[in-house]
């Protein structure tokens, strides 16, 4: 049972046990105890994802359509020192509900059994076997393996699989061998890379440190780790804190881009990863929540490759929606942006700039959209903002799944191209969380900006 149903069935004794003198002071109590715990037990807040458990360094994997988190654990919120004393595993099928799937502590690997040195880690799979990659504070890299991706992990070696340097991150290629590689390290000497054997407890080669050129590297803090790295098209993104490079060849060079965005603590301390998901891409990140204390929590948010290949974090929807979190939306909202989608199917694209918005394009007759856990609270009408390229057909609003109740249509005819004031009475649906279906049946094209309620 949680700390604040907890606190809500002492309000409730006391608040039947009290005299009339007392009433109105636990009146008050009590209501707002109870819609503290109300908004806990809903979930409501997901920006932080879980709140006051010192969640930091996240890494995300996805397994078996799974969403896995591995983070490290700040052990206080009154630690003026990193304190950690082991990692944590969390999973979702939704973006909104996490579970706490295990811990891994560092008496099943090389460490000492009472170590407060787990720094980050992050986690791969191969041969039907789970990899957890651990840091050691910046004595070293060690790996641990088990049969699921929840563990329990052992450690095979038991010593560092690389020394010295820290924060580890895995990434696996896309070419025929599905090549491994482990990057790790600091600024103070160097990012390193190196390709795994197919044991994945073994490095092929002798680390090599990564060249790294640009402003944003060069005004980079000298103890600059924090490193993430993942592939999009023929491109390697290498990122660390708030900014990022690129390279045609995964050992480098990197030449710097730039911030992935702003606000949102977005800044040199957010170690963070990306991820895809059911079509979607996503940036997840942690930041301290007081000046010289080492206690995080993490936040998500969309993320979007744009047309020249540049990452963004999509800040303008953490600026509306982020306690609200990903995943989830509401009827209530001026508009829901098509790139805030839970899922697409085969063939729909995003395109756009950080400047001009993004739109999803290439939706052609049989094409689907998810927008999950839509919350219904009031009588609606749905609103939508498109392009028709050489269309004719409908646009249709479904609940549940692409052929499940059709609760409104748009026609749609390229004789008006531009429609960003379309309307449709919308049947009946009860309140509450529906998943709704965006589907377009017909010839040509459309290309959707926004839709609302």
């Amino acid at each position: 049972m949680s700390y604040e149903l907890n606190l809500l069935f002492v309000s409730i004794k006391l608040f039947l046990h009290t005299g009339p003198e007392q009433n109105e002071f636990m009146k008050r109590h009590f209501l707002l105890t109870f819609f503290i715990a109300t908004l806990s037990a809903s979930g409501f807040c997901q920006n932080p994802i879980i709140k006051d458990i010192g969640m930091s360094d996240p890494h995300v994997r996805v397994f078996n359509d799974t969403i896995y988190l591995y983070s490290g654990h700040d052990a206080s919120p009154e630690d003026k020192t990193w304190v950690m004393k082991d990692w944590r595993i969390f999973a979702t099928t939704d973006l909104v509900n996490w579970t706490h799937k295990g811990t891994i502590s560092p008496k099943d690997n090389y460490m000492a059994d009472d170590s407060p040195d787990c720094w980050a880690g992050d986690a791969s799979s191969r041969n039907g076997k789970y990899y957890f990659y651990f840091s050691d504070r910046k004595r070293g890299v060690g790996v641990m393996v088990a049969n699921s991706p929840t563990g329990p992990f052992k450690d095979p070696l038991g010593k560092a699989l690389v020394s010295p340097l820290h924060d580890p991150t895995l990434f696996v290629d896309d070419d025929e061998n599905q090549t491994p590689y482990i990057v790790y390290g600091d600024k103070t000497d160097a990012f390193y890379i190196a390709k795994l054997n197919d044991d994945m407890i073994s490095v092929a080669e002798q680390p090599k440190p990564i060249q790294i050129n640009g402003e944003s590297w060069k005004k980079a803090p000298y103890w600059m780790d924090k490193n993430y790295l993942f592939k999009h098209s023929d491109c390697y993104y290498l990122s660390w804190g708030r900014d990022y490079a690129v390279s045609k060849n995964v050992y480098g060079p990197y030449e710097s881009v730039g911030a992935v965005g702003h606000g949102h603590n977005l800044n040199e301390y957010a170690h963070g990863s990306f991820f895809e998901w059911q079509g979607q891409f996503y940036h997840i990140w942690c930041h301290y929540l007081r000046r010289g204390y080492k206690y995080r929590e993490c936040v998500i948010s969309y993320c979007h490759i744009d047309d020249d290949g540049k990452i963004v974090t999509d800040t303008d929807f953490m600026d509306k929606h982020a306690t609200y979190g990903v995943g989830r939306y509401n009827d209530s909202w001026d508009r829901i942006e098509a790139e805030w989608f839970t899922e697409i199917s085969e063939g729909i694209k995003k395109r756009g700039t950080r400047k001009n918005g993004f739109v999803l394009t290439n939706i052609k007759n049989g094409s689907w959209i998810k927008f999950a856990n839509v919350r219904f609270e009031k009588p609606i009408k749905i609103r939508a903002s498109l392009t028709a390229i050489n269309a004719n057909g409908t646009l249709e609003f479904r609940e549940g799944s692409p052929e499940g109740r059709l609760l409104g249509k748009f026609k749609i005819r390229s004789s008006h191209p531009n429609s960003p004031k379309l309307k449709q009475t919308w049947k009946k649906v009860k309140n509450g969380e529906r998943d709704i279906y965006i589907k377009y049946s017909g010839t040509g094209e459309v290309e959707l900006d926004w839709i609302g309620f």
